[in-house]
Parts: C-alpha cells; structure tokens; sequence
C-alpha cells in the first residue's frame, strides 16, 4: 500500500500556517496588559494545563520567571484533586485546548472558589460550554488545530504568554518580533527532516531530550511523534538521562535534543556525545554547532526564552513525515479521511 502524502494529514497545514499565525498575534488585540497586571501582582503564579497544554504551561512558566514573577508549571487534573495551599494573592495562567478543557473545568472552578486571579488562554469555544470565574481574564490565540496534534495552537499560546511577560519586564524574554521569521526558516528545513524520516523509519525509539527551558519542548517532541505517527518516543530531561535513562537506550534507537546558548548547553553536548560513543544516530536542533556525527537541524537564535517556539517546528515536521512513512491511522484524527 502507497503511504498517504503529508498533506493528507490534517496537522499539516496548521504546520505550514505558523509564520503567518505568529505574525498576526504579535499584533492582535488581546487583553495583554489586564492579563500581566493580574499575574504580575500575583504573590504565586500557577501555570495549568493537560497532556500538550502542559507542556505549554511548563515553558510559559519559565518565561514568566524570567520576567521576576515566582510561576509554576501544574497538570491542571492535580490541580483540581490534590491542590496546594493557594490564597486569593495567587494566581492561574490556564492553557485550554478543545481536547482537554472539560478536564481542565474542575481546577478553573477552584480557582473561582478562592477568587484567586485567573487568565486564560486558547481558542474561541474551549470553555464556552460552562461559566468562568468572575473576572477572568481571556486571551484568544484565534487558533484550534485541526487534529488533535498539537502544533500552531500550541505555538501560538507561547507566543501569546510570552507577550504578557513582556508587558511584565520589557524585552526580559527576548526580541518577539523575531519568531515568525525565525519559525518560516525553521519550517524550510522539511527536506532534511522528510529524508531523516525515512532514514529513522525502522527505529524502535525516538529519544528526545532538553536541559532547563528545553526539557519541555523534549517531552512535547515526544507526544507529537506518538500521536502523530503512532511511534514510541520519549523526552527526558538532560539530567534524567545521564542519571540513568540512557541505561535503557538500544542499539536501535535514534536521539533529537534541543538546545540553545545557555547553562544547559555543555551538559546537553555531553548526552548526545555519549551516545553517539555507543554508535547511536541523533538530530541536533539548535542555532549552535552540532556534536561531531549528529544532523544539524539549524534553526534561527531567537535566545534560549524563545527558543522553544522555533524549536518545536522541526519535532513537527518530523513527527508529520514519520506518520507518512508508517501510515499512520486516522485513531487521532490526524489524516483527513
């Protein structure tokens, strides 16, 4: 049976509208200033969502400290049944997407209960089904991706938080007028990634891996080759997998790490160079050089805040162009029927 091109798969063209998606939120009229005066006030910033909404959550978390504010990234499910000790002087940053925010409703009820300050962030309809708390504060992305792969309405929700940590500490997070730009380059390097996909095709696993701000966008990686191609993959934190993960890599596994100029660059060389000693295959997606034997997917240095938006593209491309390779099915909603 002939595999189904990339453009049969409904995520794809959500891929390929980055660039334009991302240049109009730089510019969309959205409640930016209501939204960093409400979570930089905050004594506690918690930062909330679901499977892909999550690790969204996790790096807007990071984007918020960088602006001084003490944020933290929570699964939304936790939140709900095993809360913190949280007070009105705290507040919620909630990521919804269509997939997950009837799972996301009992921690936003919460919230309400303590008055506790609440800005979301998705795309129209998400929590349309039920009331929010008074005083919420709402940001639109405008976006719902097609499938239940996660790719510009995940992009776009980091975007968009990155512009509220902006108005919190100007420029703290890095120049955001750069990323559309950045994720158009990133996108022109499919070719690479499409002849990677066939290369990588009888691989038992993609092992995907980041230090600090990137280990979010390793576990994200790996939830999109998942869902998307039906793969095993699994991301781990660069620490995680010197501590001992890479006890349990094989022979037949591949490794993508992500890394920017930073504190967890040297450690992130260190991974994939002991792992290419064991004669194992990897991509390296980064604006630095790559370790001796790995592909350079070479993206554009938008700062290592930023980094996880540009990043991502490639992950995207290749999760689409394994799904290809495989036939992935229509279980997720993937593939136009």
């Amino acid at each position: 049976m002939t595999a189904r091109p990339i453009e049969g798969y409904r995520f794809y063209a959500a891929i390929r509208s980055q660039p334009a998606e991302l240049a109009r939120l730089l510019k969309a009229s959205e409640p930016v200033d209501l939204a960093a005066e409400a979570l930089g006030e905050a004594k506690r910033v918690f930062c909330l969502g679901l499977g892909a909404s999550l690790h969204t959550a996790s790096v807007v978390a990071g984007l918020l400290g960088r602006a001084a504010v003490d944020a933290r990234a929570w699964s939304s499910a936790d939140f709900a049944h095993y809360p913190p000790a949280f007070t009105r002087d705290d507040a919620a940053l909630v990521f919804l997407d269509a997939e997950t925010a009837e799972r996301t409703r009992g921690a936003i009820e919460a919230l309400g209960r303590k008055r506790s300050p609440v800005v979301l962030v998705g795309a129209r309809g998400a929590h349309e089904a039920w009331p929010l708390p008074m005083g919420t504060t709402v940001l639109r992305t405008g976006v719902e991706d097609a499938s239940t792969v996660a790719t510009v309405a995940q992009t776009a929700s980091i975007l968009l938080a990155a512009r509220v940590a902006d108005a919190i500490a100007s420029a703290a997070v890095g120049d955001l007028a750069a990323v559309p730009e950045a994720v158009e380059v990133a996108l022109g390097l499919e070719d690479d990634i499409e002849s990677l996909a066939h290369e990588w095709r009888g691989k038992r696993m993609l092992i995907a891996l980041g230090a600090g701000p990137h280990e979010p966008i390793a576990h994200a990686a790996a939830t999109l080759i998942a869902s998307a191609a039906g793969r095993l993959a699994s991301g781990h934190s660069v620490e995680e997998f010197l501590s001992g993960q890479q006890a349990a890599f094989h022979d037949d596994d591949a490794i993508v790490a992500f890394a920017s100029a930073g504190a967890g660059l040297g450690r992130t060389r260190e991974a994939v160079e002991r792992a290419r000693g064991l004669g194992r295959e990897g991509a390296w997606v980064s604006a630095e050089a790559a370790p001796r034997g790995m592909l350079h997917l070479a993206v554009p240095d938008v700062g290592e805040a930023l980094a996880s938006i540009v990043q991502i593209v490639p992950a995207q491309l290749l999760a689409g162009h394994l799904a290809t390779v495989t036939d992935a099915g229509d279980a997720r909603g993937a593939r136009i029927p």
